[in-house]
């Protein structure tokens, strides 16, 4: 903010109107002036800021606000709601603010100081009037959710902190428009052409991450769909979600007869078909057990087979029947291509992400996934060289399988047969070898050593990866036309992965690649469970939680997977999208060694989900790496709110002054359902001062729909 705010002694009336009328005027501009600079500077278009412009600005800027003091405490939910007033005209409020502020003494000097910068009032009137229509233009689109809390630099009542401080707190976000309430603002296809993007569609750049530049940002909170009601709780979800949840009919009528989902009354139901498998997942994965020699029909042999990858997975039926088997699935599809269905998904608590097989790598680290399957999938594997499949290879385990049920495995005309050639011919030059082939599908493995790469014939294409390709790095990342090898390190391969659920406790491997040794893995297993029983205690304590509350779960900077481990130790109903920081060390190959899942992300970004898609959120230091990152505090907590359930639950862990800052956002974001907050105690993991906010989010809908 620029310009000099002039200290003003307002006298009486014997001094004249005519200087009062002009001293009064020139306030009010230059506050108009400062408050219009400052919403821009804190907004949500405002993506990368300095530290020290984050939550510290938005309070100061919140200040200029009328704000009334009171001892309330911002954790008691108030009976009415957020308060109704009458909205005020911005240059009246802005005056009020001055005139409450104003002082009883005034040096002559600042006064003849104001009369000599009087000729440039006009100037200045001019620039605020452009700064509003500025702003009024910002949040076009939008439906402002009260006008008189619709500002989102509009303070309520102060609160008077333990230490005897009043802190003011935001008063309300704007609430976007009923046409976001499904918005993924980086996987958006209407913003890609509102930027003019030119993408190639036959790479399906279309379907990549395209992030909105600052000016496109929308600064407000998803709201929930008319009739939301609150999700169906683990296992019953897996069969049947309300329909007002996920308001789409176009897989129940176009994929009818291969049973995907089928409307009842208010409700969807699963009956666990696919269109490779109408007649149910649960026989299509026996099926495939018994081609890798498992007679009991269960696909992980004894534990050996844990993480999956599921690409083109419909509504993740296939994932939602391998949980039984403690199997995890990451099922993934690209936005919007079958109306919704990761949002289906993500609804009946399959884990599941949105992505596409493009140009860009997948967000995981090489040697993650113990088997990948494609079920008709709609992918020529054969193009570009085979880069497709390249990158199916990277993200496989040493010995890993690759499941293909497609007719070119079965039909005899002519176009499939040769299909069928070109792509056995491709995976034989990987090194990939058949391990069953019946009826409609083919079972290709990865090779567990280099002696395969070592003996192909000179020139023989796809090429090794050089050196300097680092296979781990998953985050926009190109794709690379070259075999992934084995490293040293990695031998004998997946064999050197003891069976699950041991694997889960057992320290990996690839612990020395990140310079780190067994202790350091052990001693944050006993951590994340000494603090997780914690963080249940306090819910427990609260009323807050039941054993099945929670079913999708984000640990937003996961590190080893503590937290995870310490979730499934109590044998809670739920699955973990551990996310690892693309700030932070690539710890994220040591979560899928454990027997877990995740993805690296940029939390500056928004994450590629539907909006309330998790049940608790977890955030250890984040807000930390984004104050480091100069990204705006703000964008975090609204993409937190628009990923978080109602009624979701979000658990904070940072230092003291960071969590106080958000604590001023908990009525205006409405996680003021129920909350707690304490100090931390100091453990393996972190040895500074810390404290921890848990908040619980209301079930709201927009004034408009009620």
């Amino acid at each position: 903010m620029s310009g000099r705010q002039t200290i003003l002694r307002l006298r009486g009336r014997g001094d004249g109107n005519a200087r009062n009328r002009r001293l009064f005027f020139l306030v009010c501009t230059m506050a108009g002036i400062l408050f219009l600079l400052s919403l821009q500077h804190s907004s949500f278009s405002n993506h990368h800021l300095p530290i020290d412009q984050t939550f510290t600005n938005t309070h100061l800027d919140w200040t200029l606000s009328k704000a009334v003091t009171a001892t309330n405490n911002p954790f008691i939910e108030n009976e009415g709601g957020l308060e109704n007033s009458e909205t005020l005209d911005l240059k009246n409020k802005m005056l009020q603010s001055k005139v409450g502020k104003k002082e009883e003494e005034k040096e002559e000097a600042d006064a003849k100081e104001v009369m000599e910068e009087e000729e440039e009032d006009d100037d200045k009137s001019d620039d605020v009037n452009d700064a509003i229509e500025k702003e009024e233009g910002r949040f076009e689109g939008l439906a402002l959710r009260d006008e008189s809390t619709s500002n989102e630099n509009e303070a309520s009542e102060e609160g008077a902190s333990d230490d005897g401080v009043h802190k003011v707190a935001l008063k309300a976000y704007p609430v976007c428009d009923h046409r976001f309430t499904e918005l993924v603002p980086c996987l958006d296809r209407d913003l890609n052409h509102k930027m003019k993007l030119k993408l190639n569609l036959s790479l399906m750049e279309h379907y990549e991450r395209h992030c909105p530049p600052n000016h496109l940002r929308l600064n407000c909170l998803i709201p929930p769909p008319p009739n939301y009601k609150v999700p169906i709780r683990w296992p019953k979800s897996r069969d049947e979600i309300w329909q007002a949840n996920v308001p789409h009919t176009f897989l129940a009528t176009e994929k009818s007869d291969q049973h995907w989902m089928v409307l009842s009354n208010d409700k969807v139901k699963f009956p666990g078909g696919g269109t490779h498998f109408p007649d149910g997942a649960d026989k299509y994965i026996a099926h495939l057990a018994k081609m890798l020699h498992n007679k009991d029909g269960n696909l992980s042999s004894a534990g050996k087979i844990r993480t999956v990858f599921d690409v083109g997975c419909g509504v993740a039926s296939f994932g939602a029947y391998l949980l039984s088997m403690n199997i995890l699935a990451m099922s993934l599809a690209p936005n919007d291509v079958h109306q919704n269905q990761i949002q289906f998904a993500l609804e009946r608590g399959i884990p599941a992400t949105l992505g596409v097989l493009g140009t860009m790598r997948l967000p995981y680290p090489s040697k993650s996934f113990d088997l990948a399957h494609c079920s008709r999938c709609r992918i020529d594997w054969r193009q570009r060289d085979g880069v497709l499949l390249l990158e199916i290879d990277r993200i496989l385990r040493p010995g890993g399988y690759f499941v293909w049920s497609s007719p070119p495995v079965y039909r005899d005309d002519p176009a499939e047969k040769q299909e069928w050639k070109e792509m056995a011919d491709l995976v034989s030059r990987m090194c990939w070898t058949i391990a069953s082939k019946r009826d409609q599908t083919v079972i290709w493995a990865k090779p567990l050593t280099n002696e395969c790469y070592e003996k192909r014939p000179p020139g023989t294409w796809p090429p090794l990866c050089s050196v300097a390709n680092e296979p781990d790095l998953g985050w926009q990342e190109r794709m690379k036309i070259c075999i992934t090898p084995l490293t040293p390190l990695s031998m004998p391969g997946r064999t050197d992965l003891v069976p699950w659920p041991k694997r889960m406790n057992s320290p990996p491997s690839r612990l020395k690649e990140l310079g780190f040794n067994e202790k350091t893995f052990m001693d944050d297993t006993i951590a994340w469970k000494r603090r997780a029983d914690l963080y249940m205690e306090r819910l427990r304590a609260g009323k807050q939680v039941d054993h099945d509350s929670f079913r999708n779960v984000m640990d937003m900077k996961a590190n080893f997977g503590g937290f995870a481990s310490a979730l499934e130790e109590m044998k809670l109903p739920v699955w973990v999208m551990n996310v690892v920081p693309i700030s932070a060390p690539s710890t994220l190959k040591i979560v899928y060694d454990r027997g877990f899942i995740g993805s690296y992300h940029d939390w500056c970004e928004a994450f590629s989900t539907y909006p309330r898609t998790y049940d608790l959120l977890h955030a250890c230091n984040v807000l930390s790496d984004v104050y480091n990152h100069d990204c705006s505090s703000i964008d975090l907590l609204l993409e937190m709110d628009r990923i978080l359930r109602p009624l979701g639950v979000v658990i904070i862990r940072d230092k003291v002054s960071l969590i106080e800052e958000v604590r001023k956002h908990l009525n205006a974001l409405h996680w003021d359902l129920w909350s707690d907050v304490f100090d931390a105690e100091k453990d393996e993991v972190s040895d500074r001062d810390e404290r921890i906010l848990i908040v619980r989010k209301q079930l709201w809908q927009p004034e408009s729909i009620i």
